[in-house]
């Protein structure tokens, strides 16, 4: 996996005095869930013939699940391609927030775009809100400092606390065509339970621009 190694070391250098790493690997073979363990790091294999998305859903509850059953405070969910700050463990609870994200980007189109939205979009769906991924050019008024709510984030770097995890299962329906970051934000919603996002924590993302790559996600 080409960032392995950083993002390994960067977790590696979390100042959290008191966490521990779970993986949930989703890879096609089981060669990385071999490499990782043999490096000592906690892992589960997922398997799931549907499809990525369907994988993805699955990996995030298997993350779910180790959290539940080691009844931790926290999960903080992090794509093995986003690099936070080592002090983001900290940074989000300091928040004081049961739901709190660290910005990231992506690429949208030949541009990278931050990855939350603003407000519910009623317009796609009948029963479902549509995500977009980005906040309307980055303007100041978003990335001011301040820690905002906002409709949805992604699950890239995303602090989450116990109560809500017990609330609340990732999932991915067919058909939809809506991600798992996208129905937990939607159940979020539906409960009024408020996602925050802290505008002061940059991650980097080591992710390609896959359409333009044409690289199979």
């Amino acid at each position: 996996m080409y960032c392995w190694d950083d993002w390994k070391t960067n977790v590696h250098n979390f100042t959290y005095p008191n966490y521990d790493v779970f993986l949930a690997d989703n890879s096609s073979g089981e060669e990385f869930s071999k490499k990782i363990e043999n490096e000592g790091f906690l892992v589960k294999r997922v398997k799931n013939k549907k499809g990525v998305m369907h994988r993805l859903a699955d990996s995030h509850n298997a993350c779910r699940n180790f959290a539940l059953k080691g009844e931790y405070d926290y999960i903080l969910h992090l794509e093995t391609d986003i690099i936070p700050p080592i002090d983001v463990i900290e940074m989000l609870l300091n928040s004081g927030k049961k739901i709190c994200s660290a910005s990231y980007d992506i690429w949208h189109g030949k541009l990278r775009r931050a990855m939350i939205q603003l407000d519910e979009d009623f317009d796609r769906y009948k029963n479902a809100y549509r995500t977009i991924s980005f906040a309307e050019e980055q303007e100041p008024h978003v990335f001011n400092g301040m820690i905002r709510r906002v409709y949805h984030a992604g699950l890239g770097c995303i602090l989450i606390s116990r109560d809500i995890l017990e609330k609340i299962p990732f999932r991915y329906v067919d058909k939809m065509g809506l991600s798992a970051d996208t129905w937990f934000a939607n159940d979020c919603y539906k409960q009024d339970i408020p996602i925050y996002i802290d505008t002061t924590i940059q991650c980097k993302h080591l992710n390609f621009n896959w359409l333009a790559d044409k690289k199979e996600i």
